[in-house]
Parts: C-alpha cells; sequence; structure tokens
C-alpha cells in the first residue's frame, strides 16, 4: 500500500494522499517546480499491479492549453512525445504523462518524471517566447540523489567545520556524502575547492566525504573542464551521470 512514509525514500518534496477512481488509495507528490504560468508542478503516485504508475494526471498539457498553446497541432504533438520518451514516459489517451515502474525502481523512476515535465515546461516556455525560469539545480538533482540509496540519511544544508574553524555550508547530506551542486563556471569551481580542501583536512567532518556535482547539461565542455579541475582534490561527477544510473 502506497502512503506518505513510504514516499520519504523517493523524495522529500510535500506529499498527500488521494483517492483514485476505482477507490484505491494513491500519492500525490507536489514539487517545487512550477510551469511557465506559474502552476505548481504535482506528480500522481497510483498502485497499477505489481508495478506503480506515475503521472501528472494531465495536468502538464492542459495548463500549457489554458495558456493558449495548441498541444496537440501535430508538429508540436509530436515534439511533446518525443520529450517524454527521452525518459520513458508516454502521453495517455486524455493527454496524461505517464510511466510504470517497478517499485524498487520507483524513486529513479520519480525523478526521470520530474526532469520529463520540466523539459516541457522549457519547450513550452520557448514555444510561448516567455522569459526562462531560472534553474534550481540544487532542487533537480536532489530526487536523483536520493534514487543513489534511497535508505540512506538525507539532509538539505548541512553545517561542518572546517580545519580553519570555519564552519562551512553543503547543499545535501545524503548517507556520508557532504554535496555540492554546482554550475560550470570557474567562480564555483574555487568557491567548492576551498570549502572541501577545509573540510577534508579538518577533524571535525566526522568521517563524511565531498562529493561534487557539475551541471553539464547545456555547457558539457566547460563542465567538461571544471570537472577536470575539481578531480583533483575531491570526487567530483556530471549531472548526466547521476541522472543516468538506475539503482
Amino acid at each position: 500500500m502506497l502512503n506518505c512514509n513510504w514516499a520519504q525514500a523517493l523524495t522529500r518534496y510535500d506529499c498527500r494522499t488521494v483517492t483514485g477512481l476505482n477507490g484505491e488509495t494513491g500519492l500525490e507528490i507536489g514539487t517545487p517546480f512550477s510551469l511557465p504560468d506559474g502552476s505548481a508542478i504535482s506528480l500522481y503516485m497510483m498502485p497499477a499491479g505489481s508495478h506503480i504508475l506515475l503521472s501528472d494526471n494531465g495536468d502538464t498539457l492542459f495548463h500549457l492549453g489554458s495558456m493558449g498553446l495548441d498541444v496537440w497541432q501535430a508538429m508540436r504533438f509530436k515534439a511533446l512525445r518525443e520529450t517524454a520518451s527521452l525518459r520513458k514516459m508516454i502521453i495517455g489517451e486524455k493527454g496524461d504523462l505517464r510511466m510504470l515502474a517497478q517499485q524498487e525502481h520507483a524513486a529513479h523512476a520519480f525523478a526521470e518524471a520530474v526532469t520529463t515535465i520540466l523539459a516541457i515546461s522549457d519547450w513550452a516556455a520557448q514555444q510561448l517566447k516567455t522569459e526562462a525560469k531560472e534553474r534550481d539545480i540544487i532542487a533537480e538533482a536532489e530526487p536523483y540523489i536520493i534514487a543513489r540509496d534511497p535508505k540512506a540519511a538525507f539532509k538539505l544544508r548541512p553545517r561542518v567545520r572546517g580545519e580553519s574553524q570555519a564552519e562551512h555550508t553543503f547543499d545535501i547530506l545524503h548517507g556520508k556524502d557532504l554535496i555540492d551542486v554546482i554550475a560550470p563556471h570557474p567562480a564555483a569551481t574555487g568557491g567548492v575547492m576551498r570549502k572541501v580542501g577545509d573540510v577534508t583536512n579538518g577533524p571535525y567532518n566526522e568521517h563524511l566525504s565531498p562529493l561534487i556535482i557539475v551541471d553539464d547539461r547545456t555547457e558539457p565542455n566547460k563542465a567538461h573542464n571544471e570537472i577536470g579541475i575539481i578531480a583533483s582534490i575531491s570526487r567530483v561527477q556530471s549531472f548526466t551521470s547521476l541522472m543516468s544510473v538506475m539503482h
């Protein structure tokens, strides 16, 4: 049976129980993201035999249509289907974005569903010629980080004292990993390297290990350069590699 306690192994986003058309209990997960019109992005999880159905309940295409975007126009609908298929989602007969997942893969499937809707939101903003929203790369990485080990301890903005006695804040603590998610810019690289060096050399890290994730989705060449620099002092990986691993 799905419940919000179980969902805590998938996401730390807001959760509430809902009832399906056949009386089954499911979950509504509210994310911190929104569509171009400001409508909140939510995902629904319902039992489907031995699998879990993840769906947006048709909300995404409905809201885009209400903004004046004809999502059923042939070329646009083709683009939507192709975007959804990149993360193994489909568009159902009622316009809902959906995917089936085995329960042991639900955490990664949830992360993929969030990524799909964000990609469609970005596409819609381009079609509507609206100003692009600033990306929250930490929030986007969060469900993929949790999916690495859904049972591991999780905390946002953990603080650790370094050798200099200064306290440093990381984006996420997951298990024993102190994680920062950064854009591929030299200033960000310099900042995390100073922080990692101070924490790694200090006696207060409680056997925690820094891990830096560099967003390479829009500027892969710049990200590759920054990853090479950071690798001299810390564990580091690209955002796309984080997304691609099924645990």
